[in-house]
């Protein structure tokens, strides 16, 4: 049975809050339960590997100050957390609902492998499809994007040379914008489980096939 019961506007609107303890208060009493609920709905139907995926609501323990612009429910191999490894995030900001492959700087056991995968298939790691336009974008957060059927063999390299620097993560993903019906309700899920799925070459060609049992994220 689904649990979540979709994001509604004043959802959105959280990220609107100036004030940074009112802001992080409504993340986490009103958008953590939905997402953990999201992401408890959602990971028993990513069966494209060869291990579990678990999800890990954010947490942002260590703003003090600026309070987040996003946040997001994240699904790695590990049952103790997610930014040192390859994932999937599904999150929430002002504008629109977010579904992303993503690598993180500190993500260092998958980020040699994901390198490797790049360099080797070039434009080919990114055919990919489906019903939403799909965008690479410059930092692991989503900012400056491009369409990745723009992307040629060259583009791809250079990507893969920016992603090499210990400063820079990865992402590729789609946008459900606010407004869109699928995201005010339960059907987020069906999408959610729909998109993830036509990234999962990403996470395929990029995780060892080994699960992660113990490590921290």
């Amino acid at each position: 049975m689904v649990q979540f019961p979709g994001f509604s506007p004043d959802d959105f609107d959280i990220f609107l809050i100036p004030d940074f303890h009112e802001r992080m208060f409504r993340i986490r009493s009103r958008l953590r339960p939905k997402l953990a609920q999201l992401g408890d709905d959602i990971a028993p139907a990513l069966l494209f590997s060869d291990h579990p995926l678990y999800p890990h609501t954010a947490s942002h323990a260590r703003r003090r100050v600026n309070p987040p612009n996003d946040t997001w429910v994240a699904f790695s191999r590990s049952p103790r957390g997610y930014k040192r490894f390859a994932h999937f995030e599904i999150g929430i900001d002002r504008h629109q609902v977010f579904v992303r492959f993503v690598v993180k700087p500190e993500g260092v056991d998958d980020k040699p492998h994901l390198l490797a995968y790049l360099r080797q298939a070039g434009a080919d790691a990114f055919r990919l499809s489906d019903p939403e336009p799909i965008y690479w974008y410059r930092d692991d957060h989503g900012q400056s994007f491009q369409a990745i059927s723009r992307l040629d063999d060259q583009a791809v390299a250079t990507i893969a040379d920016a992603t090499a620097k210990k400063s820079r993560g990865f992402a590729v993903g789609m946008a459900l914008a606010r407004d869109q019906a699928v995201v005010a309700s339960a059907q987020l899920v069906a999408k959610s489980i729909n998109m993830i799925t036509h990234l999962a070459p990403l996470y395929v060609h990029t995780v060892t096939s080994e699960p992660v049992a113990s490590s921290h994220g």
